[in-house]
């Protein structure tokens, strides 16, 4: 009686956490999610019965296991509003330098996670008593046999409705979750990834399709006039600067009587500033980012393209830039191992990858999750102004990700009364990273650089989520909807600077960040069409979008911005769009 009685508690204990953890992301209880949590309950502390002794220990130790699962799986889909994917398994890399932002994710109730095996452990200490018992084969046969009834309710169910045929169709990233709750996701996640083939081939239809859609300007509407000359940078040094966190909103925006940004408002008041240019990226976070604007294509929809596909050709913009005698490298204050660059970056054609290891006085300058913000720009200019020219050159800031935690004496801006909360912390972040890039941009400019170079400034995601929105609707003093939120606060800026400008624009059409390789390639003097092989976004020099859309992944929603910021649903030519994307790059771009 005593063993059935603890099977009970565990049992019932592993439930609760998992029917929660599933239940996450959904709006509505799925039955399925429950059955599943439950069946796999029941067959973990089965065993339990066949132990003589150590029943309990066995117990404790599965609760122990379970209940971290569902907490770092509720860490991970609170944060990334998407369940944990067997592709995010080969990113264990990335979690050297995440410990922050992992901890950052914490708060106190989640020590209920483990409430039960801190009960139990204290009950143990009480009662050390544990009499051997015998095995009981009927309990562990009966309680399997209900598991399995359980966990056979819903595909019998779906099979019975007619509905059979979508057992295992994943529509969304919640698919699985919602049919078969967190225990069920991962299984079946899991054996599609050993089961999934890893290089496409393509039929001749698909090549087809794929050649329509990359020779189509239907979502797109030409300009009577370009917004600059094409042509216009030719020969310039190019420096693409991806600004960790940086959205839209904080550009011109003041806290406390500062300017949040201050250096980055000069740079739009004298050039050209795109201000609904919407972030794309998906699981690959940063990663993603820099695929869309160095191939204008989409990520994958499933785990971090760097990862997945490291050795594809990418047709990226610094081999073309090759192709006219540039030097092209990349720089980042981080790990070479990080989003698997160092196996990318070669991939997509740069010469060089300067990661942490080719900067110095790394221990006394490092913030967070690598090297400050202050180092890299004072090292990177120094690598850069040996450089062989022409150049083009990547940039990732670091200092300004998540959890936007700054030592105290780096803290530049007084942000009053918000300093404790998650915006007063993202807007320290922010000014402290756009500080030391004027301090960059000054150097290179008192060393004959800036003359001969367009610097292009994009953020990569967003680091306000509309979990803060409260906040943000506090500090703007009024009250904003969700469709406000989406197209107001979701944008990221796209600042291009250069002393070839004839004069200060700011350029309103929605934008994506898939749009940019085309667009610059333009303004570069490369002939139109340069990239049309393989690019799937539009070339805004001389285009306008009729919309732009999200992804559902780490940092979005899946929705579309119209031109007149309408916030509207996919339609098929969206979700075609995605599929001709991922098609390229799992065949590795063998449509020609």
């Amino acid at each position: 009686m005593k063993r059935l009685i603890w099977f009970a508690i565990f049992s019932a204990a592993a439930f609760i956490k998992l029917a929660f953890v599933s239940h996450h992301l959904l709006s509505e209880i799925s039955k399925g999610a429950l059955l599943i949590s439950l069946s796999f309950s029941l067959i973990a502390f089965s065993l339990m019965f066949l132990f003589q002794k150590y029943y309990f220990w066995y117990g404790a130790v599965i609760s122990l296991i379970i209940s971290f699962y569902c907490w770092s799986s509720y860490l991970y889909m609170d944060y990334f509003q998407a369940p944990f994917s067997s592709y995010v398994a080969l990113q264990s890399s990335n979690l050297s330098g995440m410990s922050e932002s992992i901890f950052g994710q914490m708060t106190w109730w989640h020590v209920l996670f483990f409430l039960d095996v801190i009960v139990l452990a204290l009950i143990l200490l009480y009662d050390r008593s544990a009499e051997p018992m015998k095995r009981s084969y009927k309990p562990f046969t009966a309680v399997i046999v209900m598991a399995l009834l359980l966990f056979s309710l819903k595909p019998i169910s779906m099979q019975i409705s007619g509905n059979g045929h979508l057992l295992l169709k994943k529509y969304t990233a919640d698919s699985y979750l919602a049919n078969y709750g967190l225990i069920g996701h991962q299984a079946i996640d899991w054996v599609e990834f050993f089961t999934s083939q890893q290089i496409l081939e393509l039929s001749a239809a698909e090549k087809d399709n794929i050649n329509e859609m990359l020779s189509s300007e239907d979502y797109a509407v030409p300009r009577e006039d370009p917004l600059l000359m094409p042509g216009i940078f030719e020969g310039k040094n190019l420096l693409l600067i991806q600004f960790e966190s940086l959205q839209q909103f904080v550009i011109g925006e003041k806290v406390n009587g500062k300017e949040i940004t201050p250096n980055l408002n000069k740079l739009v008041s004298a050039g050209l500033s795109f201000s609904n240019y919407y972030p794309q990226t998906a699981e690959g976070n940063s990663s993603d980012a820099e695929l869309l604007v160095l191939n204008s294509l989409y990520p994958l929809k499933e785990g971090s393209t760097f990862f997945r596909y490291p050795a594809a050709e990418y047709p990226s913009l610094a081999k073309l830039f090759k192709e006219k005698n540039y030097t092209a490298a990349a720089f980042h204050g981080d790990e070479g191992s990080f989003w698997n660059r160092n196996s990318v970056y070669p991939s997509m054609g740069f010469d060089r990858y300067y990661d942490i290891t080719d900067y110095t006085s790394i221990e006394e300058n490092s913030i967070g999750m690598g090297l400050s913000d202050q180092a890299f720009f004072e090292q990177t200019a120094d690598h850069l102004l040996k450089m062989k020219k022409p150049f083009a050159a990547s940039l990732i800031t670091l200092t300004s990700h998540t959890p936007f935690v700054l030592p105290k004496e780096e803290k530049l801006l007084d942000v009053g009364e918000i300093s404790d909360t998650h915006l007063g912390r993202y807007f320290e972040s922010i000014h402290y990273t756009d500080h030391y890039l004027g301090e960059f941009m000054k150097k290179i400019e008192e060393n004959g650089l800036l003359k001969d170079t367009v610097v292009a400034i994009y953020g990569d995601h967003n680091g306000v989520f509309r979990e803060s929105k409260q906040e943000v609707e506090t500090w703007k003093g009024t009250s904003i909807s969700d469709d406000e939120w989406r197209t107001d606060y979701v944008p990221v800026p796209l600042i291009v600077s250069s002393r070839d400008l004839p004069n200060p624009l700011v350029i309103k059409d929605v934008m994506g960040q898939i749009d940019t390789a085309p667009t610059l390639l333009d303004w570069f003097g490369f002939p139109e069409g340069a990239m049309a092989d393989s690019a799937l976004g539009h070339n805004m020099n001389r285009y306008m979008n009729e919309d732009v859309f999200l992804l559902r992944g780490d940092y979005g929603e899946k929705i579309v911005i119209t031109q007149d910021k309408e916030v509207t649903d996919y339609a098929p030519y969206h979700s075609e769009a995605l599929n001709v994307s991922e098609q390229l790059i799992k065949s590795n771009f063998a449509h020609k």
